[in-house]
C-alpha cells in the first residue's frame, strides 16, 4: 500500500497494467502502469524520481507514532498534495496533457523538493508529537502574458498536537480558531480567481517546546507574479501552556518602564549587527517594532528581536535579527 501512497487519489488517473515503461521502478510507486505525463516524468526523470522517493520516505516517517485520527488528517494533506502536484506545474492549473518540458521538470522538483522538507515538520519536540493540516491550491493565472507565469500556487499548514490530553485539546483548538489574524487559510481554502496573479505560503511551524510554552515561527510570503521577487514576513507565536492562549508582553515584562528601556537597548543593537548595511532613516520607527511579542523569540543569551526585509536593511540582508542579553 505504501508502495503507491505518494499518488494517492489519482491513482484511477495515472495506473493502467498494460502500459509498460523502460524504468518500471524508478519512483515510489510502481511504474509499469504510468500513463499521464505527471506520472512518466516521475518515472522517467532521474532526479524527480530521486525526489519522489524523498517525499515518500519523508511521509513514512510523518506518520509514525501517530494515532489513527491524526494518521487520517496527515493521510489527507497528503492526497491534497498530490493532487496539487498534478497541476501546480502546467500552463493552465489542470493535468498536464502533454509532456512536461525543462522548465515543467525543475518546477516539479522544486515542488517535491518543498513537501519533503515541509513534512520533515511532523516530528516530537518537548515531548509533543506535532503533525500537520496542510492545504494547497493552483489557479490559473488571469493575465499570464504580462508575466511569463501561467500558475499561482497557495499553500497554508498549521500544527496539531497528537492526543486528547487537556495540552492538546487547547492548543489544537486555538490553532483552529485563534489564529486568523497571523495567518489567512484562505488562500488555499477559498481563493478566489483574481489571486491567480500571486503565489501565497503561509505556516506556522511549531520550533521550540517547554514546559512554559509552545513556541511557532509564523511565515508568510507572497509573490506577485511579474515582480522581481516575492515578500515575506517572519514573526512569533508564543502559546502558553495552562493559560492556553498567546504570550503576551505581560507575562515576560512588569513595571512601566520596560518598553522605553528595550526600545534604548534596540537601537545601538541593531546599529552593531547591520554596520554598513543599516538602512534607518528615523531611528524612531524601531520603537513599536521591539515592544510587539510578535517580533520576539528566545535563545540562552537574550530576548531575540526579529526584523523584517526592509526594515532596518535592504532586502538583501534578509530578515534580521538582533540580541539583547539578559543581563541587559
Amino acid at each position: 500500500m505504501f508502495a503507491k501512497v505518494l499518488i494517492g487519489l489519482m491513482l484511477a488517473l495515472l495506473f493502467v497494467p498494460q502500459v509498460v515503461l523502460s524504468d518500471a521502478e524508478a519512483a515510489s510507486f510502481d511504474c509499469n502502469g504510468a500513463r499521464t505525463p505527471f506520472a512518466k516524468a516521475v518515472c522517467t526523470t532521474p532526479d524527480l524520481s530521486k525526489a519522489d522517493d524523498a517525499v515518500a520516505a519523508a511521509f513514512k516517517a510523518a506518520l509514525d507514532g501517530l494515532s489513527a485520527p491524526a494518521k487520517a488528517e496527515v493521510q489527507s494533506a497528503q492526497d491534497a498534495w498530490v493532487k496539487f502536484a498534478n497541476i501546480a506545474c502546467t500552463n493552465n492549473a489542470k493535468l498536464a496533457k502533454k509532456p512536461y518540458d525543462k522548465d515543467g521538470l525543475s518546477c516539479l522538483e522544486n515542488l517535491f523538493s518543498d513537501r519533503t522538507e515541509q513534512l520533515k515538520n511532523n516530528k516530537t519536540l518537548g515531548g509533543l508529537r506535532i503533525y500537520y493540516v496542510d492545504r494547497y491550491a493552483a489557479l490559473q493565472d488571469p493575465d499570464a502574458s504580462n508575466d511569463n507565469v501561467d500558475v499561482a500556487t497557495k499553500s497554508v499548514s498549521t500544527p496539531r498536537i497528537e492526543g486528547a490530553d487537556a495540552t492538546a485539546a487547547a492548543f489544537n483548538n486555538f490553532i483552529q480558531t485563534g489564529t486568523a489574524s497571523y495567518i489567512d487559510a484562505a488562500i488555499a481554502d477559498a481563493p478566489k480567481p483574481v489571486e491567480g496573479s500571486e503565489d501565497d505560503a503561509n505556516s506556522l511551524i511549531v520550533t521550540s517546546v517547554d514546559p512554559v510554552r509552545i513556541t511557532m515561527t509564523v511565515n508568510t510570503y507572497a509573490y506577485g507574479h511579474g515582480a522581481a521577487h516575492g515578500n515575506y514576513a517572519i514573526t512569533y507565536l508564543h502559546f502558553l501552556r495552562g493559560k492556553n492562549r498567546p504570550m503576551t508582553a505581560a507575562d515576560l515584562f512588569t513595571g512601566k518602564d520596560w518598553r522605553a528601556h528595550l526600545q534604548t537597548l534596540a537601537l545601538p543593537a541593531v546599529t552593531k549587527v547591520m554596520g554598513d548595511n543599516l538602512m534607518l532613516d528615523d531611528p524612531s520607527s524601531l520603537n513599536n517594532l521591539v515592544v510587539d511579542p510578535a517580533r520576539w523569540d528566545f535563545s540562552k543569551d537574550g530576548l531575540i528581536l526579529q526584523f523584517e526585509p526592509y526594515e532596518v536593511a535592504p532586502y538583501a540582508a534578509g530578515a534580521p535579527t538582533v540580541t539583547i542579553p539578559w543581563a541587559d
